[in-house]
């Protein structure tokens, strides 16, 4: 067993449906040895992983929450917890983003292969994405398993030698975010009420109190209090909204894995997250909404 985590339970995680480094199975696993009692699945804007990380937690007994991060126009994240992940809104509205999102990549794969002459197919790439949304830690895993990286951290000097940008992760997804795949912030809050869950700003930092209750008026429940993004001072301030407003204050590690050790320091599974009871809290505020 590893030493005892921060906290019981980590409502933040991501698999490799999205740019985590782990399978769901795999991230159920090290949350268990690490003797986390409950961990949420939050895949950016794909579900991909949450039902195969339910039947690993059953078999090992750890509480798997199914969730999802939707991207936003305004560029806010927006968890859900609790959904059901095939509730139709949700799962025709991820499914339509899915599709967007590969066929941007392809465009990518073919501009690269004009340009640098790299030889990575869809097919190849869809591999290692499985059911997910498709990004570059995808494409870094491809080329690695073919031998034309010796490593997928995104910051090692081959990896930025060859992409020639040191903010190619985010340029790549802002490049999509142009394109205006995503729904604003009200709708995505919707979303996740259609699919019977609890809405919650991750990582809001110092949002502005006009902008939290307008997003409460559409059904938000809570905000991520908790997380490597904010310091104390930012945690203070949305603690204290939290209470003027009746949100629930969440948290988790925002892990990733893998691809991203060299930011996250060392930060595991159980690093940043919630108490037992605001879990209940959340599956309680979950229960009153009435799933499509």
């Amino acid at each position: 067993m590893a030493e005892t985590p921060n906290y019981p339970c980590d409502l933040h995680v991501h698999t490799t449906a999205s740019d985590g480094g782990y399978s769901a199975e795999e991230v159920v696993l090290r949350a268990a040895n690490m003797g986390v009692e409950a961990i949420a699945i939050t895949d950016h804007d794909t579900t991909a992983s949450v039902e195969h990380g339910m039947r690993r937690g059953a078999e090992v007994g750890l509480q798997v929450i199914p969730g999802v991060e939707l991207t936003t126009l305004e560029r806010y994240h927006i968890l859900g917890y609790f959904i059901s992940p095939r509730a139709p809104e949700l799962s025709g509205y991820l499914k339509n983003l899915r599709k967007r999102s590969w066929d941007f990549m392809v465009e990518l794969l073919d501009r690269l292969h004009r340009e640098r002459g790299l030889a990575v197919t869809g097919e190849q790439l869809a591999g290692r994405t499985g059911e997910g949304i498709p990004n570059m830690c995808h494409l870094l895993d491809v080329m690695f398993a073919r031998g034309m990286l010796p490593g997928v951290a995104f910051d090692s000097p081959e990896v930025l030698a060859y992409f020639g940008d040191p903010n190619f992760m985010v340029d790549f997804f802002w490049k999509f975010a142009r394109t205006k795949p995503f729904i604003d912030a009200e709708g995505a809050v919707g979303l996740i009420r259609s699919a019977g869950g609890a809405p919650v700003w991750a990582h809001p930092m110092l949002a502005e109190k006009t902008e939290v209750r307008r997003l409460q008026k559409a059904g938000l429940m809570g905000l991520e209090v908790t997380t490597p993004k904010h310091d104390r001072n930012i945690g203070d301030y949305l603690i204290e909204l939290c209470q003027q407003l009746d949100l629930i204050p969440t948290g988790g590690s925002d892990y990733h894995g893998r691809f991203f050790d060299s930011i996250e320091r060392g930060r595991q599974i159980g690093s940043y997250g919630v108490e037992r009871e605001v879990v209940t809290r959340l599956a309680e505020r979950a229960l009153a909404v009435e799933p499509d």
